[in-house]
């Protein structure tokens, strides 16, 4: 098993995120949050667990491809099964009171999922059981990398970094070691999603 690396690969250009540092007093409550996102529509926003604002330029064509082809996948799967939801780069988790973070797809199991209508008309407030995160041309690695483990400390019990510039898929497991793999075929859901195998042909370049 190798262990999750910062390959010495150049960086991939692009527009990096922006992080804001807010003043103690500021409270980012679901309805405040909401409206800056709407009234922002050209950016895309997360509270980073260093309380800081996280302003990320829109993605491309090709990473929102990646995802939805990904999403699509974990979603056939939980309708299939009939277990769980899904949510996409839309889809906010609420995560240690003030950390706000949106994964590209993200699965919850059916037993952790609200019973309250409303609660589920809202931001979840728990760390989802899966999550894949797909590398965009303005993500720096060594910040999606902190964010996998991120994901891990804070709960997921299985979650995955598609790096489509260098061909790598990280696998993230509470208390492994990270593993990679180049350019896989395949990625199953092990033991947190049975049954689960996705296809990462359209993660790879070309990927339409």
């Amino acid at each position: 098993m190798a262990t999750a690396t910062t390959p010495s690969t150049p960086a991939v250009a692009g527009v990096e995120p922006l992080r804001l540092c807010t003043p103690p007093a500021w409270e980012f409550t679901d309805d405040a949050f909401e409206q800056l996102c709407e009234l922002n529509p050209e950016w895309r926003f997360e509270v980073d667990e260093h309380e800081k604002l996280v302003l990320m330029p829109p993605r491309g064509f090709e990473s929102s491809h990646r995802s939805v082809k990904l999403g699509a996948q974990v979603l056939t799967w939980a309708d299939t099964r009939g277990h769980g939801g899904v949510t996409g780069a839309d889809g906010f988790y609420r995560i240690r009171g003030r950390v706000l973070r949106a994964p590209d797809v993200a699965w919850v199991s059916s037993e952790r999922l609200p019973q309250n209508r409303d609660d589920l008309e809202g931001m979840l407030r728990l760390c989802p059981d899966f999550v894949i995160e797909v590398r965009s041309i303005s993500d720096r690695l060594p910040d999606q990398l902190d964010k996998m483990q991120f994901w891990i400390d804070s709960g997921a019990r299985l979650a995955w970094l598609m790096d489509p510039f260098d061909d790598i898929a990280y696998i993230y497991r509470p208390g492994r070691e990270p593993e990679q793999l180049e350019r896989p075929d395949t990625l199953s859901g092990e033991d947190v999603l049975p049954g689960l195998v996705v296809d990462l042909s359209k993660v790879w370049w070309p990927s339409s």
